[in-house]
């Protein structure tokens, strides 16, 4: 039986996005939908969420509740392929 998996992305506005914020979202095209219970939310600053109730600086994601560093989103959902450049 799998367990469920709440990916969260929280982007700034698109006028704001930096290499990061692409690379998230790249990484978060990567999740496996198919087979697998995971829940994949994007969500962006102005339409979705206010900055200020924001937690931490912007971007940034999680999964089941947890902030993930690139590296640690990268090895959860790519695997353990190197992530050049970090």
């Amino acid at each position: 039986m799998f367990t469920v998996k709440l990916f969260k992305l929280y982007l700034p506005k698109q006028e704001d996005w930096c290499v990061d914020s692409i690379r998230l979202q790249q990484i978060f095209k990567q999740i496996p939908l198919g087979g697998q219970p995971n829940e994949v939310r994007i969500y962006i600053e102005g339409s979705d969420f206010n900055k200020l109730d924001s937690p931490h600086p912007l971007p940034y994601a999680t999964i089941n509740g947890k902030k993930k560093s690139m590296d640690n989103l990268w090895k959860e959902v790519i695997g353990d392929k190197e992530l050049h450049g970090t």
